[in-house]
């Protein structure tokens, strides 16, 4: 794959990943106008169901848009869903009410869950798996860059006192996925079409997957609703603050899917490092839920996304590995169900925290630490695809 095609992929990803955490920090500036008499714990409730829908948009089209790619090409599916989702992100600072501000997060959810499923598929068909490790390894890099730069620049733009700092965070959002639309019409080039009915039969993904993959996006969803939320309560940082423990979310990990496009030499041993990386992703979590100040978040911030940032590309990478003709079908699938995971991690983040305040990470923890147990093909049980329940290690 040439490089220019590459880079246009990982624009894509990273502007859909923009798009959804850019609202994140701001939510409560975004919902309290439209809900001006609801208390705390209805702001929580209507946070995390602000993001869920999102999610649940994604999980409706994820499928339907990666049958889409493996007819058409990857291409005019990633221009339609760059376009889409920066019309329907322009539209909410417009909203009137928060039914129609649901409604229009649900269009940018549908017409952005084009993107990632496809990208990853477009990848999916490169016969090196060692060059097809780091591009997806970059892929999630990308993604996660997004998910969390954007909310550091939305909080900074908050605390520089801009005037209407919501509306200028979803322009901003849309400007992002127009780039990314330039960069894709004019730098990426594929095959128009999937391969050759005879090139390999259809597999679909073993189910252990599809539960791993929604285990480690529940754990994401409620982590991005439920940190500004602690940030604001016990932690008691500001927006700056806020920021910082984004910012600090996006270097971690990027220094480890670095570190993981560098190994991929050594990709035989990627299940294993899955299994670590998912310890390391609960542990994180369960330390954040016991901490009580902003210095004592930092490190289990840190700790939580560099688990985060190996486990959702090893999970991308490997499953690659496991299908064979029409990969958008099969990936898109694995997005719905992340998007599935994210959703719930979502509402319980927003909802949870509002009863449970720094106890919801202590739950999400022990959700986030069942996918080591997924994550082995000789643990986890057939009816998930696995082998032979934990007689082989």
């Amino acid at each position: 794959m040439r490089f220019a095609s590459t880079v246009a992929l990982l624009s894509a990803v990273f502007a859909a990943a923009f798009g959804y955490a850019a609202i994140m920090p701001l939510l409560p500036e975004l919902l309290s106008p439209l809900l001006p008499q609801a208390g705390a714990v209805a702001l929580s409730w209507h946070a995390g169901a602000f993001a869920g829908v999102y999610m649940v948009a994604v999980v409706a089209f994820s499928r339907a848009w990666g049958a889409a790619s493996d007819r058409y090409g990857a291409k005019p599916v990633i221009l339609l869903g760059l376009a889409g989702s920066a019309l329907a992100v322009s539209a909410l600072p417009f909203a009137e009410g928060v039914w129609s501000a649901y409604a229009g997060r649900a269009v940018q959810g549908a017409f952005a869950s084009a993107i990632l499923p496809v990208a990853t598929a477009a990848l999916a068909r490169i016969p090196d798996t060692a060059e097809r490790a780091r591009k997806v390894a970059g892929l999630g890099a990308a993604s996660l860059l997004g998910f969390f730069a954007a909310p550091a620049l939305s909080a900074a733009l908050v605390s520089s006192n801009i005037a209407g700092p919501v509306a200028a965070v979803l322009y901003s959002s849309a400007l992002v996925a127009l780039a990314a639309l330039a960069i894709v019409s004019s730098a990426l080039r594929l095959e128009p079409k999937c391969a050759p009915e005879g090139a390999g039969a259809t597999r679909a993904l073993p189910a252990r997957f599809l539960a791993l993959n929604l285990l480690a996006y529940f754990g994401l969803g409620a982590f991005e609703v439920a940190l500004p939320l602690a940030a604001r309560g016990p932690l008691m940082a500001d927006a700056a603050g806020v920021s910082l423990l984004f910012v600090e979310c996006s270097v971690m990990m990027l220094l480890v899917q670095g570190a993981l496009a560098w190994a991929a030499p050594l990709r035989a041993r990627f299940p294993q490092v899955l299994v670590a990386a998912i310890a390391v992703y609960g542990a994180g979590l369960l330390w954040l839920a016991g901490t009580g100040s902003f210095g004592a978040a930092v490190p289990a911030v840190g700790l939580t996304a560099a688990g985060a940032g190996l486990v959702l590309p090893l999970i991308g990478f490997l499953a690659t590995l496991e299908i064979r003709a029409r990969p958008g079908a099969a990936l898109g699938t694995l997005t719905a169900a992340g998007g599935l995971g994210q959703a719930l991690g979502s509402l319980s983040g927003g909802a949870l925290y509002g009863y449970a305040g720094m106890g919801m990470f202590t739950a999400t923890a022990f959700a986030v630490a069942l996918g080591a147990w997924l994550a082995s093909p000789s643990c986890a049980p057939r009816w998930l695809g696995g082998e032979n329940g934990c007689t082989r290690i």
